[in-house]
């Protein structure tokens, strides 16, 4: 059969790295997203040690970045030219938000450092044969649900092809996201459908999904432990309830967004969190997330990190200066990054992102946003930034601004050392 995402061809990594391996960050075209690869390889390894802390299993979400060669550093392998200590946990688990990611990274399964998929979406029916295919090559593929006609769908699937789906319910923890209420009318019916006698043999039950997608609006640790205590109760609930359906289920319970991943570095073991819900696991536990090796500045707005752990950026370059315009001091200015090169989300901290160099020209942020460029807005005492200056911004949803880049420049020391191509499309 065909995949959708085979047709787009990516551009050549050994072109790039010879265009530009060993430029200076100054020497790079604009609008570019820039990785610190110390930055990026530190954050990693730090949740890796976190969830093994917690003794808890734990899945990269790769959907940030979508390149191969960072989900190797996610899963806790070297990169290139370096020597990784033992005491650096490992991780053969990843979720993928689109199957472009789950084809792109099958180098790293015939490596046998992924041995588990999790497609993070409800199936789309169109989408069930595609994932066949790519169950042909992986360990273990897992489906998301959220409804029993997908069920039904991967159900008669099944009977006609030699395949037996792995599921995951999504569980919504009353925010109106993707995924049902584990009290619900839905999720009785989900559940039946799963479980009854015809349905054993082609679509089993894995496990509980929950993401408190929320958790970014959180004012600090106390805020972001609460997020983490909620989909911890929302998903052992969930599991609960299907075992008493099904006593003999083996059910693992996946749970977390980047600030509850970050909260769970201050807490030292399940029974902590069985503590905090007042009930023992009935499943096994596992954390997922994937923003923490970029970070953005939804994340520092968490207080959970600062701007130097954020290890992804934008360069742009200033356009223009509008001397006093709309009675600012001393002014705007334009940059040749817009809504494309950079998104429009916004968060609790303003603007669409902040510029962190140059410094010494003051606090600027983008405060505006059209298409292809974007207006830079002063703080107090600013001066102009000269025309020609490359900016480096800090974008407010590293995941939507990566997505528009074709490949990434990966620094260290402010040169180029690698270029990472990404997956693309769907």
């Amino acid at each position: 059969m065909s995949i959708p995402s085979s047709f787009y061809k990516a551009p050549k990594k050994e072109l790039l790295l010879k265009e530009y391996v060993g430029k200076s960050l100054s020497e790079l075209p604009t609008p570019s997203i820039v990785i610190d690869r110390a930055k990026f390889v530190e954050n990693s390894r730090a949740m890796l040690k976190s969830a093994a802390r917690l003794n808890a299993g734990f899945r990269c979400h790769i959907k940030t970045h979508k390149a191969v060669e960072g989900v190797n550093v996610q899963l806790g392998y070297e990169y290139e030219g370096e020597q990784v200590s033992d005491d650096i946990p490992k991780s053969d688990k990843i979720v993928v938000s689109t199957l472009a990611e789950a084809w792109a990274v099958i180098p790293l399964v015939e490596q046998g450092k992924i041995r588990d998929i999790l497609f993070g979406l409800p199936v789309a029916k169109l989408r069930i044969g595609e994932l066949h295919e790519l169950s042909k090559k992986v360990d273990n593929v897992r489906v998301m649900v959220d409804s029993p006609p997908q069920v039904e769908a991967l159900y008669e699937y099944a009977k006609t092809h030699d395949v037996k789906w792995s599921v995951f319910i999504k569980i919504d923890m009353g925010t109106g996201r993707a995924g049902i209420g584990e009290n619900s009318t839905l999720y009785d019916k989900l559940l039946d459908t799963i479980l009854k006698l015809d349905a054993k043999n082609y679509v089993s039950l894995y496990g509980l999904y929950c993401h408190a997608g929320h958790s970014y609006g959180a004012k600090g640790a106390k805020d972001a432990e609460s997020f983490l205590v909620e989909e911890v109760r929302h998903v052992n609930a969930a599991a609960k309830h299907a075992k008493t359906l099904a006593p003999h289920l083996q059910l693992h319970l996946s749970v977390g967004a980047t600030p509850t991943a970050h909260v769970s570095r201050q807490i030292n073991l399940v029974t902590d969190l069985e503590t905090a819900i007042g009930e023992p696991l009935v499943g096994t536990l596992e954390v997922h997330a994937g923003n923490y090796s970029c970070c953005d500045l939804q994340q520092v707005a968490t207080g959970l990190v600062k701007d130097d752990d954020v290890s992804l950026f934008l360069l742009a370059e200033v356009l223009t200066q509008y001397e006093g315009r709309n009675g600012k001091s001393p002014g705007e200015q334009l940059i040749n990054a817009g809504a494309i090169a950079l998104s429009r989300e916004v968060g609790p901290l303003p603007g669409f992102g902040k510029v962190v160099r140059p410094a010494e020209y003051g606090p600027w942020l983008v405060g505006k946003v059209s298409q292809e460029h974007g207006i830079l807005f002063p703080g107090e005492n600013c001066k102009f930034i000269p025309y020609g200056e490359k900016v480096l911004i800090l974008p407010q949803h590293a995941c939507i601004t990566a997505c528009a880049h074709a490949w990434y420049f990966v620094l260290e020391n402010d040169k180029v050392v690698d270029v990472w191509v990404p997956a693309k499309l769907w």
